[in-house]
């Protein structure tokens, strides 16, 4: 048992030992002589990086047959039309004001291909008592899911897909436009 209580020491002590052996091989703090220069800036979309998506919604929302996907919205409303997937549903009803239970069907909206995202919330709205309000139900449509949500494998969860920096008044939008 004594060889066991040797070792569980041993173990112990390494991690000082190690901290005290690179303790003099630290990197000088920044503006220090001998130290390295930051690492440049994180790619962000628009912002230190080319913005693949300008126009947010309706440059992502695609017929993409290299992936198998067709995230158009007519595609996703004709879906939603009949039965929304209950993965889907799930993350909706979560979203939705309390008391309000949703029926697993998206009702028509004529006319609402033309200006995407701004025809959606005529009933998606902040103040919406009848349906998910639009941020809440995006956010957690896009950034929920892990490994099965593409946006967040493919696309990275990258806000600035869909929020514009004004970089001027510091001011955050999200452009309206027709489908593609």
């Amino acid at each position: 048992m004594a060889h066991w209580r040797l070792i569980w020491v041993a173990l112990g002590a390494m991690p000082v030992s190690l901290l005290l052996a690179v303790a003099g091989t630290a990197v000088p703090p920044a503006g220090k002589e001998g130290a390295l220069p930051p690492p440049p800036p994180r790619a962000i979309p628009g912002i230190t990086a080319a913005d693949p998506f300008r126009n947010a919604c309706v440059d992502c929302h695609v017929a993409r047959p290299d992936i198998a996907v067709d995230a158009r919205f007519a595609t996703a409303l004709a879906a939603w039309g009949e039965t929304v997937r209950p993965d889907l549903l799930e993350r909706a009803q979560a979203a939705a004001p309390r008391g309000v239970t949703l029926k697993g069907k998206h009702p028509p909206v004529p006319g609402a291909l033309a200006d995407i995202p701004r025809s959606c919330m005529a009933c998606h709205d902040d103040a919406s008592k009848l349906a998910p309000p639009f941020s809440r139900l995006m956010h957690s449509i896009h950034l929920s899911g892990g490994e099965k949500n593409h946006f967040l494998t493919i696309f990275q969860g990258e806000c600035t897909h869909c929020h514009k920096l004004d970089d001027v008044t510091g001011a955050l939008s999200v452009p309206s436009g027709p489908e593609k």
